[in-house]
């Protein structure tokens, strides 16, 4: 449907064509893209939405099979062939309707036999704490009662992830390396413009300085001492993240980005990547328990101890941290 014979917008024709504004009043001259959009809109009301270009097609196809109804057949093929020739299948808004309700229905079946499995799965558990339970294998009581000895950490949770299962979160931190990275390709642009935000007032902004110095201490705190007590790199790089947030929106994102720019965060997070694979990479050569080379595990408890497992935690709370704030900074940019 061409749109030169009045050289103005489709918005500005359907307001026209809908409240009867012709050129030459409301009984003015024929207009058949007018009379399309009248049978259009008696149809949507008649069956229910579709769009536009879908009906049209639709009527296209419909014009089509009534028009190769008519054709003469040809002449190459015996007549009785012809007679037996199956009529094109034709669109019905009512056989929609049914497949729509069909599955519908075949969805709330599918979940409520889903959700019986998992009820009949849940019920088939152990009792928490059993001592007869799968999970109370000789792995779990290895961390509990070798996990000091042998990581150095008092904290089992921190040695259990940085030491015996320290690949594990290597291929945690990569993954969101790569789902920050995918996102700042898509997402970055340079006609990306980025805005200050000043806070609703100025008691917003001065809670909001006075609360910024608190939450980026406590960050770190929960960073480094991770392996002496709850926490570490995913916990303090949350409220680390968290806390370049605040900054942001207290600051203002255009003196952030000349403090912290996308850039600056992807090469922080590379580097603590390479880092972290530098420091656990010895565990492809010496075995699982570092036999031939030892760490020093220093003295537990203390704030130098657990071999590696203290910059491993820096490590993770730096690429958590960067990678809520690039997060934040991309899908709060405007574009011009």
């Amino acid at each position: 449907m061409k749109n030169e014979i009045r050289g103005e917008g489709w918005y500005e024709r359907f307001l026209r064509w809908a409240g009867g504004e012709e050129p030459d009043g409301p009984e003015g001259p024929e207009d058949p893209e007018r009379q399309e959009f009248l049978e259009y809109l008696e149809y949507i009301e008649a069956h229910g939405d579709m769009e536009f270009g879908a009906y049209r097609l639709m009527r296209y196809r419909e014009r089509r099979e009534k028009g190769m109804k008519g054709a003469p057949p040809p002449a190459d093929r015996p007549e009785e062939r012809r007679e037996d020739r199956r009529p094109a299948r034709r669109w019905r808004p009512g056989g929609l309707r049914r497949q729509l309700g069909l599955y519908r229905g075949l969805s709330v079946c599918v979940t409520a036999v889903l959700a019986g499995i998992f009820l009949l799965t849940a019920a088939a558990l152990p009792r928490f704490g059993d001592p007869e339970a799968p999970a109370m294998n000789e792995v779990a009581r290895r961390y509990l009662e070798d996990g000091v000895e042998e990581t150095g950490a008092v904290n089992a949770v921190a040695g259990m992830i940085l030491e015996y299962r320290a690949f594990d979160t290597f291929g945690e931190s990569a993954v969101l390396f790569a789902a920050a990275g995918s996102t700042l390709l898509l997402l970055h642009s340079p006609r990306l413009r980025v805005w200050t935000f000043r806070g609703p007032d100025t008691l917003m902004s001065l809670l909001g300085r006075g609360l910024l110095p608190a939450i980026l201490l406590f960050g770190i705190y929960v960073t480094v001492n991770g392996h002496l007590s709850p926490g570490g790199g995913f916990s303090g790089g949350a409220v680390l993240g968290g806390g370049l947030i605040l900054a942001s929106l207290v600051l203002g994102e255009e003196r952030m980005a000349q403090l912290l720019s996308t850039r600056r965060t992807t090469r922080l997070t590379v580097f603590c990547l390479l880092a972290y694979a530098g420091m656990k990479g010895y565990s492809f050569f010496t075995g699982a328990n570092g036999v031939g080379w030892e760490v020093p595990k220093g003295t537990p408890g203390e704030i130098l101890s657990g071999g590696l497992i203290l910059p491993l935690n820096l490590c993770v709370g730096v690429i958590v941290a960067c990678t809520m704030y690039t997060f934040y900074i991309l899908f709060l940019g405007r574009e011009e």
